[in-house]
């Protein structure tokens, strides 16, 4: 089932997209809900202070948003951080990474720096490893990993460690995995991937193993799907996917449940959602979205629904922002961006809101997967605001 033009919840959206490559963007969304009437408004907000795309972005404990480096969108990596302030909604300059990166991976870990891994650096994929700590804002380079990686995964496991998974080399998708213990400060071999594969994700399951999904492997999209047990140390063999798909997105639910989202294998871009049931071992198909879309992001809110905003398909960006109620099996939009874009990130802030930083317009109207083409800096910022739903689909709490 799928409803159109109606909203669920209260949402803020706030995006700040920017690059240099392939249309690149400065801006920020509103959406937020009333039962009573319509309204839709643009007000501006503060920009970047920098334009990036393939970055990272995690929110630290005092609430604000740190993001590192990324990259111009084709070849240029950026050593460069800065942060969000929600409560002035300014940007300001936070301390730059060791080394610069683009397609890395950060984590907040539990003694609350910022452990980042991998990516690209002026010289290709590296294994170097770095971490920040948000209350002194020193880097401090960490022991490097035993591979080389990007477009990799990382997951907080229970006991503090974390499990670093696949990406690419220099040349080819990895099966290699790393553990990162924080007390000793070092990087451990972890037992191998049964498949080599970038692009995937890796979740964590509540009751502590991870769930690896997809990815592309050696030129193929991943059926495969593989659980990594932390008491034992190994992964073992799941039931695959529907599909194989990359760049998609996978979202934990409160119930423990995994809804995967979207993707794209080779050139076709997927709207199909499976949902795994880890107390079965099983998938489920989930409602299509209205858009096939890859390189999208997908929220967990509050309220137990999730928001699914932007991405690609096989014509070029999508603007659309719809809101999937997994109870439900319904989707909703909820509105437009401003400006389509994809490889941006998103962060849930303390209030409920959600962060959408960064991204590409492509313009090219190429395979999602290609390089994009065409550069036109954009500057301008915008709130966007919408209001307006039916009784029958106001929000459904936990």
């Amino acid at each position: 089932m799928k409803l159109t033009d109606t909203v669920i919840g209260m949402i803020f959206i706030a995006v700040v997209a920017t690059g240099v490559a392939a249309f690149t963007l400065v801006s920020a969304d509103l959406f937020e809900d009333s039962p009573a009437g319509r309204h839709s408004d643009l007000v501006s907000i503060a920009s970047l202070t920098i334009p990036r795309a393939d970055h990272t972005t995690v929110l630290l404990e005092d609430g604000r948003v740190l993001v590192q480096g990324g990259g111009d969108g084709e070849t240029i990596s950026y050593i460069t951080a800065e942060v969000y302030d929600p409560t002035s909604r300014t940007w300001s300059k936070a301390t730059n990474l060791g080394t610069a990166r683009r397609d890395h991976h950060s984590l907040v870990l539990d003694d609350g720096r910022v452990l980042v891994t991998g990516g690209v650096d002026h010289f290709g994929v590296t294994f170097t490893a770095e971490s920040y700590n948000s209350e002194t804002g020193e880097v401090q380079p960490e022991r490097g990993m035993r591979a080389l990686r990007a477009i990799h995964s990382m997951s907080l496991l229970p006991d503090g460690r974390v499990l670093v998974t696949g990406g690419m080399t220099a040349r080819s998708p990895s099966g290699f995995t790393d553990l990162y213990d924080p007390a000793s400060e070092r990087f451990e071999p972890g037992p191998d991937l049964n498949g080599a594969r970038a692009w995937h994700t890796a979740t964590v399951l509540s009751d502590g193993r991870v769930l690896v999904v997809g990815g592309s492997g050696f030129g193929l999209a991943r059926q495969s799907v593989e659980i990594y047990d932390p008491e034992l140390e190994v992964f073992h063999i799941a039931e695959p996917l529907e599909v194989g798909r990359f760049l998609h997105t996978a979202t934990p639910l409160a119930d423990g449940r995994v809804v995967i989202i979207g993707g794209q294998e080779t050139i076709d871009v997927f709207d199909s959602v499976e949902i795994y049931d880890p107390k079965t071992g099983k998938w489920k198909s989930g409602a299509p979205m209205e858009f096939p879309r890859s390189q999208h992001t997908a929220t967990l809110l509050p309220n137990g629904q999730f928001l699914v905003a932007g991405g690609f398909d096989s014509m070029g960006d999508i603007d659309d922002v719809s809101i999937y109620d997994p109870r439900r099996d319904i989707w909703v939009s909820v509105g437009a961006l401003s400006e389509g874009r994809g490889r941006h990130t998103a962060t849930l802030l303390n209030d409920g809101s959600v962060l959408l930083v960064g991204g590409m317009k492509d313009t090219s109207q190429l395979n999602p997967g290609s390089a994009l083409m065409g550069a036109h800096p954009r500057t301008e910022v915008d709130l966007f605001f919408l209001d307006g739903a039916p009784a029958d689909l106001l929000p459904v709490r936990p």
